[in-house]
């Protein structure tokens, strides 16, 4: 009888999967004691299988499951310890954390992405290492554009994380704890869903220090440090730290519009209304589709839809709302150029020691109702108003992937007094510049503030203040009338809103959560008391904004080499027998 030599090779990888093994025991007790939370669940044992390695998918390299006796099992693919060693402790990170979620919750695709922003936050320790992974992480979950929300897992989790002092996986297991005894499988766009909803509502009550700097700065967009010390008096230290703070945080944001003619796109918002509620419906969908669609505003029986359409194709898509009209069961449909952009914010309400916003708002919209009525929006302060430049008198111009980076970055806050400043050299590298590009990139955005794409700072819009409701209108009004009706609601919290070429326009206004219906409710006597023609709507207003104040155009729709924006046959939805 001949005995079997050992191979020196599968002794090491004997040795490597032992190690593994005590190495994922390790991090799931690190995450347990940095999370204070005990696992859920625990693998009973960990297996290796030699099938191929597949970087694809949020939870690559490895397959979780459930044995006969409801016991589960961890199967881990060897390539992981023979050629893609660098994936191995990601993945242990990703699996270790989510024992510590509901199994129905570990069971969506994008709960993965929790795991990779746990090992993110606590398995590693320099920015070299975390700008590493992180394009790494961002190769597999790459960011999703949903209908009304935008998830960007690789960049939203830290930037929340920041504002939260680092608490963000705890209120994870906190979200998410109503779920470990439910049985209904959670669908994909439920749990982005739900991610971005409790990440926009959480609430941030203001210090006192902080509501001071901001009230002055709000009243000064573009005043110097000093400036804003003198107006506040306080010190240039104290405001450079408050500001700094913030910033950091992402808490603070600005309003900075792109100047869409200038880049060789109109601005057209158009009014779709129909008695029947399956037509709107359908009809929604179907606009939806349209590449260049950048918002939908729901009213009861008809909603607005917001393009932004490359200049020569504009009659196409007018084409193609009166092939709409002939096919569905319509109202002719109203279309309308946005020329003016306006917003307002107000805090002048706000109290820290009364937890932010008041809760009653009868005796303001009284107020402003008198305003309208008496015509006395000339003595109150003048809005913040960005004008896009006509078309006729514009020319498109060339524009570069780091341009795009700019312009959805524009409204944060870093460095309040030198607004063009919003990137260190790091925030370069991540753009595409190496490091000494950097003053090349410095160039270019001074390039594109001088070819005014992008608006100046037209206002502030603060992230987790508790505004957490909107109520969107719609005016149907002279043009002075509806920048009087606009600037009256000033008063309160945060007003924003559109002009369009005819004078009507619309508005948003931005309430604390439990007062929208009760705003609504006083709007709509107030406008039937003037006898003014408006629709309105209420929506959460995580749907309204996301992570971004505005509507940022899409790089995907730019062709680079040619110079012009992408428009093949696809772009416009076909319409089909059946619709």
């Amino acid at each position: 009888m001949s005995l079997k030599k050992s191979n020196p090779q599968d002794t090491n990888s004997d040795h490597q999967k032992d190690e593994t093994t005590k190495r994922f025991s390790h991090i799931v007790q690190t995450i347990s004691n940095r999370l204070a939370a005990e696992p859920l669940d625990h693998y009973i044992a960990i297996h290796w299988e030699p099938s191929p390695f597949m970087l694809k998918g949020p939870r690559f390299g490895a397959i979780a499951y459930t044995n006969k006796d409801d016991q589960s099992i961890l199967e881990l693919s060897e390539e992981l310890l023979s050629n893609r060693n660098e994936f191995l402790e990601p993945v242990l990170w990703r699996e270790a954390f989510l024992l510590h979620l509901p199994r129905i919750i570990r069971k969506v695709p994008e709960s993965s992405d929790l795991g990779f922003y746990c090992y993110y936050r606590y398995g590693l320790r320099t920015s070299k290492q975390r700008q590493k992974f992180q394009q790494l992480w961002e190769s597999v979950s790459p960011p999703q554009g949903y209908k009304s929300y935008y998830y960007y897992p690789t960049a939203g989790f830290s930037i929340f994380d920041r504002s939260v002092n680092g608490t963000f996986l705890q209120m994870v297991l906190k979200w998410f704890e109503p779920f470990k005894e439910s049985s209904t499988q959670m669908s994909s766009q439920m749990f982005t869903a739900n991610l971005e909803r409790w990440i926009f509502n959480h609430h941030i009550i203001l210090q006192t220090i902080e509501l001071k700097i901001l009230r002055g700065l709000n009243a000064c967009l573009h005043c110097t440090q000093k400036q804003l010390a003198k107006n506040t008096d306080l010190r240039q230290p104290t405001i450079s730290r408050v500001i700094k703070s913030l910033a950091t945080k992402h808490l603070l944001r600005f309003f900075v519009y792109e100047n869409y003619p200038v880049l060789g796109l109109q601005p057209i918002t158009v009014l779709f209304s129909s008695s029947n509620q399956t037509v709107i419906n359908s009809l929604k969908s179907l606009v939806a589709k349209i590449r260049y669609t950048q918002s939908i505003q729901e009213f009861t029986d008809s909603f607005l839809a917001s393009f932004v359409i490359p200049k020569e194709r504009t009659s196409r898509l007018r084409q193609w709302i009166r092939q709409i009209s002939a096919r569905y069961d319509l109202f002719p449909p109203k279309i309308f150029i946005t020329t003016e952009r306006v917003n307002s914010m107000n805090f002048d309400l706000y109290n820290p020691e009364q937890g932010g916003w008041p809760e009653e708002y009868e005796q303001i919209l009284d107020n402003c109702f008198r305003i309208i009525k008496e015509e006395w929006a000339s003595h109150i302060p003048q809005l913040n108003v960005f004008k896009f430049s006509p078309s006729r008198l514009t020319k498109s111009i060339t524009l570069q992937p780091q341009d795009f980076v700019y312009m959805q970055r524009a409204t944060d806050a870093f460095l309040v007094t030198s607004q063009a400043r919003f990137y260190e050299s790091h925030e370069a590298r991540k753009a595409g510049y190496r490091e000494t590009e950097h003053m090349t990139y410095r160039r270019r955005v001074d390039f594109l503030n001088l070819q005014n794409i992008m608006s100046q700072p037209m206002g502030l819009g603060l992230m987790h203040i508790g505004l957490n409701e909107a109520v969107n209108v719609f005016i149907e009004t002279p043009y002075d009338r509806t920048k009087d009706i606009i600037s009256a609601f000033q008063l309160l919290p945060s007003v924003s809103g559109k002009i369009f070429d005819n004078g009507s326009g619309t508005m948003m206004i931005l309430l604390p959560s439990g007062t929208a219906v009760t705003v609504q409710t006083a709007l709509r006597n107030i406008f039937e008391e003037l006898e003014y023609h408006t629709r309105t709507a209420i929506k959460p207003a995580w749907k309204s904004f996301g992570w971004v104040t505005g509507n940022p155009i899409i790089p995907s729709n730019y062709h680079f080499d040619k110079g012009k924006w992408i428009w093949t046959k696809d772009t416009l939805p076909t319409l089909s027998s059946d619709d």
